[in-house]
Parts: structure tokens; sequence; C-alpha cells
């Protein structure tokens, strides 16, 4: 999931593992742990080629719907929590990949919530900056600030995993030049697929995800 070896996804932390309010969330992290896990272990490469192709809108969801995640898991029992953040995180990469729509109604439908989707915050009215407030903000920050993979548009991370990537490839002339060099996820360097954007990439060998 992180890291700078070749096939890792790089996933930013913020994005994945956090909520609205900058906490780490371990049933987050354990859900895209089991996806990831469950992949790997079935050789579904496919499934790590769809994931690039839709990262930018899976990313774009998990940011703008944090609150409702948190609310999501909230009414989902202990036991099921990861194996829903499992579900979600799964349905998220196929819709995306399918260039559909990524909408809450329909994310949380597919792993069984029903009911209306309402989101209250309540304002801040003292003058002393909570330790909440603190971690919202560094959260906004941490997401606002970050850097962008040009190969798939996700998020990228350069402290937790980054690879080099010759711009104009080596084979087509491509030299290591400053600029002919660009940071991208270490999974899109590798497996090219943040380069085609396409489905004819499933030819091309993989390696296998860290």
């Amino acid at each position: 999931m992180t890291g700078n070896t070749p096939g890792s996804l790089g996933l930013h932390p913020a994005v994945y593992f956090y909520n609205e309010r900058g906490k780490y969330t371990r049933f987050l992290f354990l859900g895209m742990t089991t996806l990831i896990t469950d992949k790997l272990r079935n050789n579904d490469q496919q499934f790590f080629r769809k994931f690039a192709i839709a990262r930018e809108a899976v990313e774009t969801f998990l940011i703008q719907n944090k609150s409702l995640i948190t609310l999501a898991l909230t009414n989902t029992s202990k036991g099921q929590r990861t194996s829903k953040m499992k579900d979600l995180f799964n349905y998220l990469v196929n819709e995306g990949h399918a260039k559909k729509d990524l909408t809450p109604e329909a994310a949380f439908s597919q792993i069984g919530l029903r009911g209306r989707i309402l989101e209250l915050k309540a304002p801040q009215t003292g003058q002393q900056i909570s330790d909440d407030t603190k971690s919202m903000a560094f959260l906004r920050e941490a997401i606002d600030k970050a850097m962008r993979c040009p190969l798939c548009k996700g998020l990228l991370d350069p402290g937790k995993s980054v690879s080099y990537d010759h711009i104009q490839p080596v084979r087509d002339g491509g030299t290591g030049d400053l600029n002919n060099t660009q940071l991208v996820h270490p999974y899109c360097n590798s497996s090219e697929v943040g380069k085609t954007q396409t489905e004819h990439a499933a030819g091309t060998p993989q390696q296998e995800v860290k």
C-alpha cells in the first residue's frame, strides 16, 4: 500500500485512512488492507489496473465524503466495519473504472446501508483552537497541498512513497535529465497503466503490489 518498491500503490494516508476530523480510522486501514490482500491472494492483477484508472475519481469521493463515511461506520456494528469498508473501496474502484458517477447514496446502499443521508456540523464558537480543529486544519493542508501523480492524477505523498519516472521513455530516446523526470506512484511507473489510461495496458507485465 505504501513504500518505494516497484508496484507500491503509494496510498496517501490523509485520503484513505483519516476521517474528517483528522483522526486515524483503523477500520478504513483494515478495509483497504483486507481488499488488497484478497486481490493478491487471488492474483487479481486486473483490480490494480482498474484502481490506477479509477484512482482520481475514488480519491475525490473519499475526500468529499469523509464525514459521511464516519457516519456509515457509526451505523455499522464493529464486527462488520472492516468488511463494509472493504466492500466500499471495491465498489468505488469498479464504478470509477467504469466511469460511472460516484454518489454517496449509491455507494452506501451498495454496502447495505439505507436511509436519508444527513450531515450536521456544529460551528466552533470558542476563541481557543481545539485539538480537533488543529487536526482538521492539518488534514486540510495535507490534502490541499499534496502533489498529484501526473500519470493517474491521484494524490502523491513523496515522504511515504514515490518513484522517479522518465516523461519520455528511455526506449523512445528519453534521457535522465531534470526536464524529463517526474514524480509518480511506484505502481504507475512499473505498470505504465497511468501512462495509457486504457485497457490495452492489460497486456503490460505487472509487478507484485506491496
